[in-house]
């Protein structure tokens, strides 16, 4: 009888951690004027409830960690309806950050997603009054921009993970946006 609530238990909480850890294929991230998809690369999960609180449905975290305590974590979004431009965004998002962050390394990476949107990366290694390193991809789309942002806590993070944003980009795939008339 014992053994029998030992292992009940065990089960238990085996769901909750699988519960936890849930994996979607896919995550979209959407505004008024566009939306996106994309899907974790290996050994990362895609969880659409743990950022919400933050603004942040879409959030992308390694495996065995969690977006609270990860040493490495990525979330994507769509820029205000005001930004069509990603040059022009990624322009006021270094003004913004200037005095706090320093100048980033601007176009570290570029090229296009799976299906075809232009982007371009930039770095926004530590400073002394910001400890963590950060990467942003700025993806073109119709009428909006999408990004794509990388944190890491620690540069052992940075260096061994750096490479997943590029694997999220190739996973990027634009979804045109639907009119109420088309929907019907």
């Amino acid at each position: 009888m014992m053994k029998s609530a030992v292992v009940l238990c065990l089960v238990v909480v085996l769901a909750a951690a699988v519960a936890a850890q849930k994996k979607y294929p896919g995550g979209i991230a959407y505004g008024p004027k566009a939306a996106f998809n994309i899907s974790a690369p290996e050994g990362w999960v895609l969880d659409n409830e743990s950022g919400v609180e933050q603004g942040l449905p879409c959030v992308l975290y390694p495996k065995g960690e969690s977006w609270a305590d990860a040493r490495t974590v990525m979330y994507a979004k769509i820029a205000s309806t005001e930004y069509e431009d990603a040059e022009k965004f990624a322009a006021v998002a270094i003004k913004q950050m200037e005095s706090k962050r320093g100048k980033p390394k601007e176009k570290i990476d570029k090229g296009k997603t799976g299906n075809g949107q232009p982007f371009f990366i930039n770095e926004y290694p530590v400073t002394k009054t910001y400890s963590q390193w950060e990467r942003v991809a700025y993806v073109q789309l119709p009428k909006a921009v999408a990004y794509i942002v990388l944190s890491f806590r620690d540069e052992a993070s940075y260096r061994k993970d750096a490479p997943a944003l590029r694997e999220v980009l190739k996973t990027f795939s634009y979804l045109e946006p639907k009119t109420e008339n088309e929907a019907h």
